[in-house]
């Protein structure tokens, strides 16, 4: 209560100090009289007007809105923020400020003159990291000439902001590469085997239209797919590693890429993200999944607490899986003896996102490519440099 008492005297003392100053003037020029002291009265009469008009404004009366542009933004990139305010009344504010209220990723003030408006637009860049971000409050700052009153008020204006991940665009002869590494690789179609059809199922999103089984859709109808003898399981998984982290946001960025690098392959990938919460997205191939991926992506959490080696030992969801596709910081003897073990069943890669490799490191990396296993280490600064790429696909 006493807090709130002392920030209301403090809001009038710009009046009060005013009001002295005019009553010191006006005093100076009754008693000194002569052109100079009511030089002085009368020079400082608009300036003190105009400050008392600020100093008077209901400014907490205002009506404020947020908007953000609906598009995918990634990490690093610029979001223009626009603010729209409405003002009570068009006095001639020599400034207004407008600022993002308690945050510190960008939404610098931003002080212009609008005089005699009521209508008032503003945007500025706002840079965020990846994650869900909920902005709340603008606070806005009306100022005199010389800065004698300032008054600020903070607008409730909430928005959702989702920034997702950059991601780098894979080559695709590396992508090929993935598909002929392993004592399990084999001819593996990883487009779908077009065999002869033996059934009719419901249409879900993402089937191709020379799928559609048109008299089983005109005996229905509705839109029915074709069943396919052989449709051999060509689903790959890529898994996150969300042990702490230096590089985490490194890792997150590889499992982007590598995700959207087999997406553009016409593969079906799915996403176990081993971080705080354990999570899995079933492998997809329509359009929606590179969506899903990049939502999972943004989401994520670091911290998980257990070892990356025993959520793939006790991961049942992909078992069937034609590969993984495994992204993280540490490599482990246990982690690459759990690998071995997958290895023949599977075609495994495994990236690895750190600086240098010890020599058991180095070791282990051997062993597990005489496996038949994929193993490559990437230094981070090579994830931290690029840009996303693919624009908003």
């Amino acid at each position: 209560m006493n807090a709130k008492r002392m920030k209301k005297g403090r809001r009038w003392l710009p009046l009060i100090g005013l009001l002295l100053l005019t009553a010191i003037l006006f005093s100076y020029a009754m008693f000194q009289g002569g052109f100079v002291s009511w030089f002085l009265f009368y020079s400082f009469l608009p300036f003190g007007l105009h400050a008392f008009a600020v100093a008077l404004y209901p400014l907490r009366r205002a009506a404020v809105i947020r908007t953000v542009p609906a598009r995918r933004y990634h990490a690093g990139e610029s979001i223009p923020v626009m603010v729209r305010i409405e003002l009570p009344w068009a006095v001639p504010l020599a400034a207004l400020a407008v600022a993002e209220e308690g945050w510190k990723h960008g939404g610098e003030m931003i002080a212009i003159a609008w005089p005699f408006r009521r209508h008032l637009s503003c945007t500025w860049p706002l840079s965020l990291p990846r994650g869900r971000h909920q902005l709340e409050a603008v606070r806005l700052e009306a100022r005199d000439v010389f800065g004698w009153v300032n008054k600020t008020a903070s607008f409730y204006a909430p928005c959702t902001v989702i920034v997702y991940p950059r991601y780098i665009e894979w080559p695709p002869e590396m992508v090929r590469e993935w598909f002929a590494q392993g004592k399990a690789a084999r001819t593996l179609a990883y487009r779908r085997d077009m065999a002869v059809a033996a059934g009719a199922r419901e249409y879900v999103p993402g089937d191709k239209m020379s799928w559609v089984h048109w008299k089983a859709s005109a005996r229905r109808q509705e839109l029915m797919t074709k069943e396919f003898d052989e449709q051999r399981n060509d689903d790959w998984i890529v898994v996150l590693d969300g042990a702490a982290s230096p590089w985490f946001e490194e890792l997150v960025t590889l499992a982007a890429s590598v995700s959207k690098a087999l997406i553009d392959e016409g593969v079906p990938v799915g996403m176990l993200v081993a971080g705080k919460e354990r999570s899995f997205l079933a492998p997809r191939r329509h359009d929606g999944q590179w969506q899903s991926i990049l939502l999972r992506l943004a989401e994520v959490d670091v911290g998980g607490q257990e070892p990356l080696a025993h959520v793939l030992a006790e991961e049942a969801n992909w078992r069937t899986a034609a590969g993984c596709i495994i992204v993280t910081s540490a490599l482990s003897a246990q982690l690459a003896g759990q690998l071995r073990a997958m290895a023949p069943k599977r075609h495994i890669v495994l990236y690895v996102v750190n600086r240098e490799w010890g020599e058991d490191e180095r070791n282990w990396a051997d062993r597990l490519r005489r496996s038949g296993v994929y193993v490559s280490r990437i230094d981070p600064q090579a994830l931290q440099t690029v840009r996303q790429g693919g624009g908003d696909g």
